[in-house]
This record gives structure tokens, C-alpha cells and sequence, in this order.
């Protein structure tokens, strides 16, 4: 089952690539880097109130569903209720900050953007997916609302639509994900638990979810802040041209936690139930993200000048520098995504929010003295700089990290070992 809903997450970012590499770039070339610019801030801001309206309930409602099978339906509907009522008050909250940060145009295109936020409910029903491990479901489902999503950004691309339609495109994939969600809910007789409620269990999930929202607060902060910065410091030039090299390098970030979230229940039941598995999964995993790394650095410092070229133009010139700077972050943010979710599952989650925190108030200093003279560029260093120490050298430093730290470390020689970390990870799906 592990290895099925592995293919099908591999399915879903490959057709991600695709779409990310033809679509997403098509659209970044016709908008021009200033109309980027503000399109990609509005997301930046909708992205990070999102978060918010999940309360990082949806790992430990991962973790809960799979250890506490008895009580799965109570525990889901009251998730689903807490996330679309904190869906409702972020939308708010989401335009309300783009009004503040852009303008009126940015009001405007943020208003149909973070329209859908209640409908982030039906994270819950992945969730549950998840937790009985059957990602390949929500795998699938999200590649049909990309595909979706994408075929209306191609119709507006072609139509000439202003950033209004674009923003409705955009939109449409957490739509089109909510209504099949609702609907394969309802077929399964889950529709009546979506409305149930214990508030012993709401305090418990907030409770438990809290410290990891906070820690993850910061992480979110620490992936987003420079794009705010760059649109407030350089204008909106220059924040397109980060947002651009942006959504090319965001398609190696979002497999890792999609490839996380597969093992997240076989973890969460290895730690309660067999130590010694849970600690070679723990390293098989932190060695196949390892390879992952290497490949997304490699691939984008040999070929991103050409693709840059290629897909984006002489307009966008300097996106290459820093999708080579982000390359190489992808390894310490990786490693991060992971030590996150076994922090959760070892309830250890108050190191990463004050590894987050320290994390974010360095990459603002770094900001302010390098972004002014940089750009976009000085922005991707700060973030670099800022991911490996909060996510690689913290783990070697901290005592209560250096478990974990050294299986870090160890997993940088996954490519000398490459058949060991096969024969582990064939073992540990079997």
C-alpha cells in the first residue's frame, strides 16, 4: 500500500512539474514581473493565512486517526468544524492584510483568491485518507483539481484575462478539491460525522496542535517572509522576479512533505510500538530526501539558466540566481520538513518553534542588509543561510536534537550507500 501511494504521489508531482514548467511559467512570462509580482505577494499572504486557518491540525490529525481508530469519526467532524470556522474568521484576516499591504488592487485580486478559505475544511477528509494510508486518494484527487485549475489559467492566458480571472484559476483548485472531497465523503457515510462535535476532544486537538502550529508559524513565516519584504523593500519588480524563481523551486519543496505525509501513520505506530523500526525508518527517510536535494540542486544549477531562458525570457533575467540559491537550500528545508514531523510524533515540538523563531529574526536581519543592495538575490541568500542553521546545524547542537542530528549528518552520504538505502526502504514498506 506504501509503495502504491508512493507512486501516486510521484504521479501527482510529475504532472506538478509539468504544469508548474508550462503553465505556471506561461502565465509568469505573459504577466511580466511587476504584475507577478503582486500576484505572487497576494498569494505569499493567502498562503501564510491559510496556514493559519489549519491550525497545524492536520498532522496531528493525521497521527490521532491512526493510533485512536475508535473514536475517528467523532475526532474528524470536530477537526472539520474547527477548520472551517477558523477558515471564516482568516479570510477576514487575509484581506484585510492584503488591503493594508498592496492596496486596493491587491484587495481586490486577494478577495477572489481567499474566497474558498472555509472550503480548507475538507482537509480533514484527506486527512483521514492519510491516516488509514491511502494517500494514492488524495494524490489523485489533487492532481485533478491541478489539471483543473491549470486548464482554466491556460483559458485565461489565451482570453488576455486580467489578474481578476487569473486569481479565479487559482482559486478554482481548492474548489475543485473541496466539492470531490465532500462528495466521496458523502458516499462513504461520512457526511453526517463532518457535523460532529466533543468539545473535550476540539480542547485536546488545539491543545496538542498549538505548539506545532506555533513552531510551523514560524517555519511558514521563515518561507514566506521574503517575498513580503522584497515587494516592501524593492517594489514590485523585484518581487516577481523572486516569486518566478519561486514557483520553479516549490515544485522539489512540496514533495518532500508529500512524501512525509505517506509514512507519517507507519511512523506515528513505529514509535509507539517498535522503537528499533521507527529509528531506520526515521534514517531511510532522511536519506531518501537527502537524494532528493542533491537532484533538485544539480538539475537547477546546470539547467536553470537554460530553462530560465527558455520559459521566462530576457525579462526575468535574475530569476536564475536564485532558484541556484534555492537549489541548495533544498537540503537543510527538507531535512527540516521531516525533523518537524518527528518532533510531533516524539512531542518535542517546542524545539522547533524556538529553532523557527531564531530562524525568522535572523533571515529579517539578513533581509534588511542584503535585500536593499540585492534584490531578490540577497533575499534567497538570507533564506539559505537562514534554513541551514535553524534546520541542519541546530539538529548537531542542541542536545535534544542530536539524535536526530546525526542521522542528518549520516544521510549526506546517501549516495555513496545507494543500494543500502534501497534494500532499507524496500524492507520497511514490505
Amino acid at each position: 500500500m506504501i509503495r502504491r501511494n508512493l507512486s501516486w504521489l510521484a504521479v501527482s508531482q510529475a504532472v506538478r512539474l509539468v504544469t508548474g514548467l508550462l503553465v505556471g511559467t506561461w502565465l509568469t512570462r505573459t504577466l511580466g514581473p511587476e504584475q507577478n509580482g503582486l500576484l505572487g505577494t497576494a498569494i505569499v499572504i493567502g498562503s501564510i493565512l491559510g496556514f493559519v486557518a489549519e491550525f497545524g491540525l492536520r498532522q496531528i490529525l493525521i497521527k490521532e486517526l491512526a493510533v485512536r481508530r475508535d473514536e475517528a469519526p467523532v475526532i474528524f467532524g470536530t477537526a472539520a468544524r474547527l477548520m472551517f470556522f477558523f477558515g471564516l474568521g482568516c479570510l477576514v484576516l487575509a484581506c484585510g492584510f492584503a488591503g493594508y499591504w498592496g492596496g486596493g488592487q491587491m484587495l481586490l485580486i486577494g478577495v477572489i483568491l481567499y474566497a474558498p478559505m472555509p472550503l480548507n475544511a475538507c482537509v480533514a477528509i484527506l486527512s483521514r485518507w492519510d491516516a488509514s494510508q491511502q494517500a494514492q486518494r488524495t494524490a489523485r484527487l489533487a492532481l485533478g483539481a491541478n489539471l483543473a485549475a491549470s486548464l482554466a489559467r491556460v483559458g485565461c492566458i489565451l482570453a488576455g484575462a486580467d489578474l481578476r480571472w487569473v486569481a479565479a484559476s487559482i482559486a478554482l483548485e481548492t474548489v475543485v478539491t473541496a466539492v470531490f472531497a465532500l462528495h466521496w465523503a458523502w458516499r462513504q457515510g461520512w457526511a453526517p460525522e463532518l457535523f460532529g462535535w466533543d468539545s473535550k476532544i476540539a480542547a485536546g486537538l488545539l491543545r496538542e496542535s498549538l505548539p506545532h502550529f506555533l513552531a510551523h508559524s514560524g517555519t511558514l513565516l521563515l518561507l514566506r517572509v521574503d517575498q513580503l519584504m522584497v515587494f516592501h523593500i524593492s517594489g514590485a519588480h523585484e518581487a516577481g522576479i523572486y516569486a518566478a524563481a519561486t514557483r520553479l523551486s516549490e515544485i522539489t519543496y512540496a514533495s518532500g512533505p508529500l512524501m512525509i505525509m505517506t509514512f507519517l501513520p507507519v511512523l506515528s505506530v513505529a514509535h509507539q510500538n517498535d522503537p528499533g523500526r521507527y529509528a531506520a525508518l526515521r534514517g531511510s527517510l532522511f536519506g531518501w530526501l537527502t537524494l532528493l536535494a542533491y537532484g533538485s540542486a544539480a538539475f537547477w544549477i546546470l539547467a536553470g539558466r537554460w530553462i530560465v531562458d527558455r520559459v521566462y525570457g530576457a525579462a526575468f533575467e535574475g530569476v536564475f540566481v536564485v532558484l541556484a540559491i534555492h537549489g541548495l537550500a533544498a537540503l537543510p528545508y527538507l531535512h527540516g520538513e521531516l525533523r518537524g514531523a518527528v518532533l510531533v510524533i516524539e512531542k518535542k515540538t517546542v524545539w522547533s518553534l524556538r529553532c523557527a523563531l531564531a530562524g525568522l529574526l535572523l533571515n529579517v536581519l539578513l533581509n534588511l542588509w542584503l535585500v536593499p543592495a540585492h534584490g531578490a538575490a540577497g533575499a534567497a541568500w538570507a533564506t539559505g543561510v537562514a534554513y541551514l542553521l535553524v534546520w541542519f546545524v541546530s539538529s548537531l547542537v542542541l542536545p535534544s536534537l542530536r539524535s536526530i542530528g546525526w542521522q542528518q549528518l549520516s544521510a549526506l552520504l546517501a549516495p555513496f550507500r545507494l543500494r543500502r538505502e534501497l534494500a532499507a526502504i524496500k524492507a520497511l514498506t514490505a
